[in-house]
């Protein structure tokens, strides 16, 4: 690599004098520096330098934490308590922030356990941004930030830059790499490594997926020449595993940018698959631990990845974590999907302290999702056995778990007040009310549902808690400490009875099963995030059933006796349009009322009858409108020479269409009353319900009848 200077590039001991008067002017607020340079010029020893001289500094060095660590590590350095309150995230850490500090955050470039990351992005954006945008007005903060320089990176970023001269030599040239295929395909393999240490089984395994078999007892021989050209170090786990690795990080960087996209993806997908074997040796296994999701997430297999719980049990949940903010970057996630799953973890705030709590969390949401994922759940538990023992097992859960909806029924979430466990005859049983009505009533180990409990049923003697701001507290105490474990923000109440916990979330009704060994092993502090998730779902598929509307799909949320359908020989001839006649015939017509402000329950009674037609055009002799109700203060007709569906105009509104076919007309009020009645928690359906009906029937969907059915204060039956 080349030291030469760059005009920008100053010394050392130049940058250290000017980071250190910088720091010193008075005559500034809060102010930044990015400290940039390339690998070993030298920018990490300049910040150690600067904060021997300011040992009240917060000083954080970012290499191999995400960015979640990184903001924990810098609260508390500045003596915050980030994790005292599920209110706040690291930017309102920031607001905080007093006593005019030294920020120093050291080895940005380096953030996060994989090669294939974004965290040091996300220690930029969500942490070192953060402090820069949220701290108090009139706070005088110094904060100083290493990032890679390759080049110009420290001048992108804005304000005050230093660039250091000088660089790591010593850097294998491609040519004297070409000299010797079997070193090349090691070097190579080494560097297509999402971990930066690598035992010698999977070094070999990584050569055979960049192109060319190396086996392990010629490895040894390559590794003894690396090691002497000061290429690669050798070290071991402790329990005598060889384990190899860059002397400089630099290097493998470099390495893996030479190798097309495409090819690298291959290379990555080929190791996905031999890293998944069956027979896996403990040192592969130890890798797998670490890497393996960063291999899927770089071959752009990430989402056919999560999906196996197998798989996902066997790796880490830090580098599982950083691997879908990875894949996931720019990437819409499908909704439904097991990726989905983890945008709603991350975004309830989900942030596991072991293996095991991630995997019981997990576990928790997969039993959520409903009948069609227990499967995966039961594969789940099978896998986390040789993994991690789970502080407490989901035994069933009854509700709708975030995303876990389809519009085929309405979506029920209702909001437990009491939740109990009693004594009965016939076993002990969860009970679940709202404020006034009766939830349900189920087996407390099987789920089973039961009847109600009279209220002279015996309670057994139990532990009631209710979630706050900061964590499980007594029922009804303002403060107190309870025994269960700690749980994520949604779950808001539980009871607690021996071994077993019912809890209540904005999800629904479930229950838990302590094993007490393991639950002692779990974090004290509460279950939540600091920096959130940059992904995003993407649009929801336009329902089938809404380009094609059924009775059955009518019926789920409205029931039979308010769909009313019309045998073809009962229509009147007027009726032309065959289309409608059809659709009238064969699906019906809704007589339903209680939202959008429509009313076409009159239509059960008189059927299609005829009427006059538009305000603004008088009908002819014969009528060829019929009156299908009120919609938005004027009368809704059906025009039975096209089969449109229309506002007569008295209402006032500009355009006449509320349907271009009685069929999309449905499929349209069908999706809202969907979407308006249902129980929604984390889920923002409203741009997808708004963008099935512009699919629907986009002329309609344009009219101002539609455009403002959205706005509650245009509509008494949506306040």
């Amino acid at each position: 690599m080349s030291t030469t200077p760059n005009p920008d590039e100053v010394t050392a001991e130049l940058a250290l004098n000017r980071a250190l008067r910088w720091i010193d002017r008075p005559r500034d607020t809060s102010a930044w520096l990015w400290i940039g340079g390339r690998a070993g010029s030298g920018r990490t020893a300049l910040l150690r330098e600067v904060v021997a001289r300011h040992p009240t500094a917060a000083h954080v060095d970012c290499a191999g934490r995400s960015a979640e660590e990184v903001a924990r590590a810098v609260a508390r350095a500045l003596g915050l308590s980030a994790t005292d309150s599920f209110k706040g995230n690291f930017a309102a850490m920031a607001g905080r922030v007093s006593d005019d500090p030294v920020v120093v955050l050291a080895n940005t470039q380096w953030a996060g356990v994989l090669r294939t990351s974004r965290e040091p992005e996300r220690v930029l954006d969500l942490v070192a941004r953060a402090l820069i945008e949220h701290h108090r007005r009139g706070l005088r903060m110094r904060l100083l930030v290493e990032v890679d320089d390759a080049p110009g990176k420290a001048a992108e970023l804005g304000g005050r830059h230093l660039t250091l001269q000088g660089g790591f030599e010593g850097m294998p040239a491609p040519v004297e790499l070409d000299e010797d295929a079997a070193l090349s395909a090691a070097l190579r393999g080494l560097a297509m490594a999402e971990h930066r240490f690598v035992p010698m089984a999977v070094w070999a395994l990584l050569c055979s997926a960049v192109g060319q078999d190396v086996p392990e007892s010629q490895l040894e021989s390559l590794l003894g020449v690396a090691v002497a050209r000061g290429w690669i170090h050798r070290s071991d786990d402790g329990a005598g595993t060889t384990l190899v690795s860059f002397e400089q990080e630099a290097m493998a960087r470099r390495l893996r940018t030479e190798m097309p996209a495409e090819d690298a993806r291959s290379c990555h997908a080929r190791a996905v698959t031999a890293l998944s074997a069956a027979d896996a040796s403990e040192a592969t296994r130890w890798y797998v631990g670490r890497a393996l999701a960063g291999h899927a997430a770089a071959a752009g297999r990430f989402d056919a990845f999560v999906e196996d719980t197998a798989a996902v049990a066997r790796v880490g949940h830090e580098s599982l974590f950083e691997a879908f903010e990875a894949a996931f970057h720019g990437v819409p996630i499908a909704q439904g999907s097991a990726g989905a799953r983890l945008h709603y973890l991350v975004r309830r705030g989900v942030q596991p302290a072991s293996q095991g709590e991630w995997l019981a969390l997990l576990h928790l949401t997969l039993m959520q999702a409903g009948p069609t994922e227990e499967a995966a759940a039961e594969r789940l538990l099978t896998a986390a056995g040789p993994v991690a023992a789970l502080p407490w097992r989901t035994l069933w859960a009854e509700g709708v778990g975030a995303g876990a909806f389809s519009t085929d029924a309405l979506v029920r979430r209702p909001i437990v007040r009491t939740l109990r466990i009693v004594h009965t005859p016939a076993g002990d049983v969860v009970t679940a009310r709202t404020r006034r009505d009766h939830i349900g009533t189920w087996d407390l180990v099987t789920g089973t549902p039961r009847p109600e409990p009279g209220e002279s049923a015996e309670v057994p003697d139990t532990t009631q808690a209710d979630q706050g701001p900061q964590g499980w507290r007594p029922a009804g105490a303002a403060a107190g400490d309870v025994d269960l474990p700690r749980m994520p923000e949604y779950i808001r109440r539980g009871v607690r009875s021996g071994r077993h916990i019912a809890l209540a979330s904005t999800d629904g009704v479930c229950v838990v099963e302590i094993d007490q060994s393991a639950v002692q092993q779990t974090s004290a502090d509460l279950l939540k995030r600091l920096v959130g998730t940059s992904t995003e779902l993407a649009p929801a598929v336009v329902p089938h059933a809404a380009l094609a509307p059924t009775v059955e799909w009518l019926t789920t949320v409205w029931g039979s006796a308010a769909v009313s359908r019309y045998p073809q020989e009962t229509l009147p001839a007027a009726l032309s349009d065959p289309g409608a006649r059809e659709f009238l015939s064969t699906v019906g017509f809704p007589c339903v009322t209680g939202f959008l402000e429509l009313d076409t329950t009159g239509l059960a009674d008189t059927g299609l009858r005829p009427v006059a037609g538009l305000v603004d055009k008088p009908d002819e002799a014969e009528s060829t409108y019929f009156f299908l109700g009120t919609w938005q203060g004027a009368r809704l007709l059906l025009d039975g020479r096209d089969g449109s569906v229309l506002q007569d105009g008295s209402s006032g509104l500009d355009d006449a269409l509320a349907g271009s076919s009685v069929g999309q007309f449905v499929a349209m009020v069908r999706l809202y009353y969907w979407w308006f009645a249902s129980d929604w928690s984390v889920e923002d359906t409203e741009t997808d319900v708004r963008r099935w009906l512009n699919l629907i029937d986009p002329s309609a969907f344009q009219t101002q009848g539609w455009q403002r059915v959205f706005e509650d204060y245009n509509f008494d039956d949506r306040v």
